[in-house]
């Protein structure tokens, strides 16, 4: 987390590197794919940092497009916790949610709202969206 906090831009490429990887290891695989993140969650990291897209990744989120649905798992106050990865206050978790949906809107997705449920009835309404 040093490097989100140090270095956001630099944090932004490091991502996207990472997503890159797991894009094109996914490439050619005949079975169905679920990301937990995308290209745009990048776009939308820098926008609520207050930093601009560079091209490159406003390229990559553009041409490296993801198939339907996307799945958007709002933020949820009551089970929401600070900790070593989730760094930031319940309100930067709003701001997050709200610059990251907005930033997959502007490049064409239709969000699907996950249900505020247990994981076994939000893997039930995904596994339902699927087929």
């Amino acid at each position: 987390m040093e490097l989100r906090a140090s270095d956001p831009r630099g944090f932004a490429f490091a991502m996207l590197e990472a997503q890159l990887v797991s894009w094109h290891d996914a490439r050619g695989n005949a079975e169905i794919v679920v990301f937990d993140r995308g290209f745009p969650d990048i776009a939308g990291f820098l926008r609520v940092e207050g930093l601009e897209v560079p091209d490159e990744i406003d390229r990559v989120c553009r041409e490296y497009r993801y198939n339907g649905p996307i799945f958007h798992a709002p933020a949820w106050a009551e089970i929401y916790r600070q900790d070593a990865e989730r760094i930031q206050s319940w309100g930067g978790a709003m701001a997050s949610e709200d610059a990251i949906a907005a930033a997959w809107r502007s490049y064409g997705y239709r969000l699907i709202r996950l249900p505020l449920a247990p994981p076994a009835d939000r893997a039930e309404f995904v596994t339902s969206q699927l087929t």
